[in-house]
């Protein structure tokens, strides 16, 4: 193959980009990498397969009168000198010196990956070509596209060969071939419709015409080679194919051999009038070094985006594949099991020290509380909320009090207040307390075993060592949660045990009678903000329609704004008389709800009765309704039938038994407030000792022990079959992204150093351009170029023989660069120095394609 003078730098990139795909392929990589290829799309019959076998210069495609090309083919050509041959990605090792060789792998390995009821499949079989005839192209044959299914294929396989060619065609770094026959109406072509739907500018795709010998007499498509008709960036390209040939008397004539058919086709455009005047700019081998210049040109551009995304992965992949390396030292020997499980169980601790303390700031999930935090948010949030949830309300501890007093008293009537009524009414409600501590104790723990679970996740490359160490774990655990449930039901017995009235803070029967006698309220304190942030509100608005708001709850009132600036208000809603209650948000609901409703009926947000709220998580949820609680508003409570006939049993009540209720009630109050705050105080602290600080110092001092007493410590450290593979896959990745790397680094290092003779120093440090390269290279090509043609080769199709390879093309008119400048310059200096094409201007506008029916 002719090297390229000033350019010589640009026959590498395209190896370089074939070295990549191999590198991926024998690594076995899946990576997203979008690799710049050029893909052949086009209906059945386009002549797709022919114009790929007239570029390599081969008969090696299947062919046949219905689908043939069942599988993508990524047929790389490299341009070698020494023997023909072609090697297959899924036989790296063979190589097949016979074209026919080549035709049977392919349609053998179709046969063993699709199955008669499956029509095509999106497994691509890799070949490559090593071939002096070729230039270096990278191809993807496609399967062609069809309108109905045939006899024997599946119903669906309109849209799976859609499919296979829009997952290929959708990758912005590929150029789409459109073959399209010459005697059928363009703009009711398949192929140009489909690349519309994904090029819609027309700046990726190369039109070829196929059959232009096939259109019939005063039939030609000049106007559509000249780019009048669909306008494509890149223009259109004829070709004329060896199969289905008339003769001069209109009959089907023997189909020719391919370098017959390279003769013809130089003949037929040389002698048609219609294409005489641009027949250096049409047939296969112009085509063929068109596309090879224009693949150079494309993954030149799209070089540094490639690059970038390497260089990303490699980052990723560095991070797993470190971890990996960090835990070769645990491989299982004789001599470092105990330096395994040491070294592992020091990791465990730490981890677990770390989510409980939350001291790893860079791991730490920015969208939700996770280990310590959560716990601390249980002690702050939600055990105050399920301590208020079980205290008796005002109407509640009077219905209480009152049988209280009568059963206390009996038949006699008293004069005084009674004190076991107090002490019943209290006894009973820190009995209540014991529910919300054991629901406290239950949280606590269910968010260690979540701390412990993601702790030894990080062991499941032993499974037999994070399986018994969850074991051990979950079990201790337990053990301490058995222990801080029998510690929380003796607090709660040692307060039953002693009503003490003597506390400091206890208001006293004289203060509480006297307060009972003036009717003296609470002292309202000064509105306070207790809480700011976002809820949705449900209420007047349709399905779908919620708006968020920034809401501001105080002591006195709920507020809610447009935004966080609190500049718009939009409602101001007084908590006085004010209840909170769970919504059902129904099936289509994915956010928690509460309401807030008036306690006698009235209205709360303009017409509505109730107030609709939505928050992201259920905990944003808890802890909105403990604010709420802080405010005042409290849960409502279901109505228990026994408090209704109880209610109904007390008859009227006397002013003097009045007096003596409300005094009660308001030592109950005071009292139950101290015994409240003991606990909300107690019962973290005693959760904290008896389960995790317990649990943190059996993870550092016994947890080892307890690993090396089983039976057999040493089967602990023996790798997951799951896990070895994934581990191997891992590093194969990332040695290919390594490579790859390496490979694109040493392109730039070559292309600097040819380029350094040619090239300014002030372009050389600002990065080899496209701009440049395209301009250079337009410079090398002349429309006074010679075509050389080749040579007849063996009548036998698989011999092979020699070609020389076909002469450069003429490049069309260059647009000038819109930046100006020196290269602006250059390009007119260029230009100034080489002949115009006769190539008609093409028009501004861009007539659009049909879609495809």
């Amino acid at each position: 193959m002719a090297t390229q003078a000033g350019n010589p730098n640009m026959e590498l990139l395209i190896p370089m980009i074939n070295q990549l795909q191999q590198i991926f392929t024998t690594a076995n990589a899946k990576l997203t990498l979008s690799l710049p290829q050029i893909v052949v799309v086009g209906a059945q019959s386009a002549g797709k397969s022919s114009v790929l076998e007239n570029i390599v210069g081969r008969d090696f495609l299947p062919r046949g009168g219905s689908m043939v090309t069942k599988r993508p083919l990524v047929l790389q050509l490299i341009s070698s000198q020494g023997q023909e041959y072609g090697v297959f990605g899924h036989k790296p090792q063979q190589r097949f010196v016979n074209y026919a060789e080549i035709r049977a792998e392919i349609e053998n390995d179709t046969k063993t990956v699709v199955r008669e009821d499956m029509g095509v499949s999106n497994l691509p079989i890799n070949l490559t070509i090593f071939s002096p005839h070729v230039v270096n192209l990278t191809l993807v044959d496609l399967p062609g596209m069809v309108k109905v299914p045939s006899q024997g294929q599946p119903p669906d396989i309109v849209k799976k060969i859609d499919d296979i060619i829009i997952e290929y065609i959708s990758n912005e770094n590929c150029l789409i071939l459109a073959v399209t026959p010459a005697n059928i109406d363009l703009v009711t072509s398949d192929a140009l419709v489909m690349a519309r739907s994904r090029d819609p500018m027309g700046k990726r795709t190369i039109g070829v015409l196929t059959k232009l010998d096939m259109m019939g007499k005063g039939h030609n498509a000049r106007e559509v080679l000249l780019n009048k008709v669909v306008v494509l960036e890149r223009g259109f390209i004829g070709v004329v194919l060896r199969g289905n040939r008339l003769d001069e008397h209109g009959r089907v004539a023997k189909e020719l051999d391919i370098p017959g058919a390279l003769e013809h086709e130089r003949q037929f455009f040389a002698t048609e009038s219609a294409y005489r005047d641009i027949a250096d700019r049409m047939g296969v081998p112009y085509l063929q070094r068109t596309l090879s210049l224009q693949l150079t040109e494309h993954i030149l551009k799209c070089l540094p985006d490639l690059k970038r995304e390497l260089q990303g992965r490699f980052r990723d992949l560095s991070k797993e594949v470190a971890e990996y390396r960090a835990t070769a030292i645990y491989d299982t020997s004789s001599t470092s099991d105990t330096k395994a499980l040491v070294g592992l169980t020091h990791e465990l601790r730490e981890d677990f020290d770390t989510a409980l303390q939350g001291n790893n700031l860079k791991e730490a999930d920015l969208k939700t509380l996770t280990g310590g935090a959560r716990i601390a948010n249980i002690f702050r949030e939600r055990f105050p909320f399920e301590l208020i949830k079980v205290e008796l309300q005002d109407k509640d501890m009077r219905n209480q009090t009152v049988l209280a007093i009568k059963n206390i008293r009996g038949f006699r009537s008293g004069l005084f207040t009674p004190d076991e009524a107090f002490e019943y009414i209290v006894q009973m409600q820190i009995s209540k307390f014991e529910e919300p501590i054991m629901k406290c104790v239950d949280m606590v723990a269910s968010e260690l075993v979540s701390i412990v679970h993601e702790a030894t996740n990080k062991m499941k490359r032993y499974p037999l060592l994070q399986q018994a160490t969850g074991d051990l774990l979950t079990q201790y655990l337990k053990d301490r949660e058995i222990a801080t449930k029998q510690a929380c039901s003796a607090y709660i017995q040692t307060q039953l045990a002693y009503i003490n009235t003597n506390n400091e803070d206890f208001i006293g029967f004289a203060n509480a009678e006297k307060s009972a006698n003036s009717g003296e309220t609470k002292r309202h304190v000064t509105n306070q903000v207790i809480r700011k942030g976002f809820l949705r509100v449900h209420t007047g608005v349709k399905l779908f329609q919620a708006k968020d708001f920034f809401f501001v709850l105080s002591t006195d009132n709920l507020s809610w704004f447009t935004d966080s600036d609190e500049k718009d208000k939009k409602y101001m809603l007084p908590l006085e008389n004010l209840k909170i209650r769970d919504v059902e948000g129904g099936f289509m609901a994915r956010r928690p709800q509460f309401a807030i409703f008036h306690t006698e009926g009235k209205n709360v947000y303009k017409e509505h009765k109730m107030l609709e709220l939505s928050v992201d998580t259920t905990d944003e949820l808890d802890t909105w309704k403990a604010s709420f609680l802080r405010a005042g508003v409290y849960p409502e409570r279901e109505q228990r039938p026994e408090d209704s006939t109880a209610t109904a049993d007390l008859g009227p009540i006397d002013p003097h038994m009045e007096r003596q209720v409300e005094t009660i009630n308001k030592l109950v109050s005071s009292y139950m407030q101290i015994v409240a705050k003991m606990t909300r105080d107690y019962i973290p602290k005693a959760i904290m000792y008896n389960i995790v600080q317990n649990v943190q110092k059996f993870v550092s001092k016994e947890l080892l022990a307890h690993l090396y007493a089983l039976p057999d410590p040493k089967s602990l450290l023996q790798e997951s079959e799951e896990e070895r593979q994934r581990r191997e896959s891992k590093i194969a990745e990332y040695e290919a992204v390594k490579n790859a790397l390496h490979i694109i680094e040493n392109f730039h290092i070559n292309a600097r150093k040819v380029a350094g003779s040619v090239m300014p120093v002030s372009v050389l440090a600002a990065g080899v351009s496209s701009a440049t390269m395209n301009t250079q290279m337009t410079n090398n090509f002349s429309p006074n170029t010679q075509w050389r043609q080749p040579t007849p080769m063996n009548a036998n199709p698989n011999a092979f023989g020699t070609r020389e390879p076909p002469g450069p093309p003429i490049r069309p008119n260059p647009v000038s660069n819109p930046m100006g400048g020196n290269m602006a310059a250059m390009s007119a200096h260029m230009m100034s120095q080489r002949p115009m094409p006769s190539i008609p201007p093409r028009p501004f506008e861009r007539p659009p394609v049909p879609q495809r029916n």
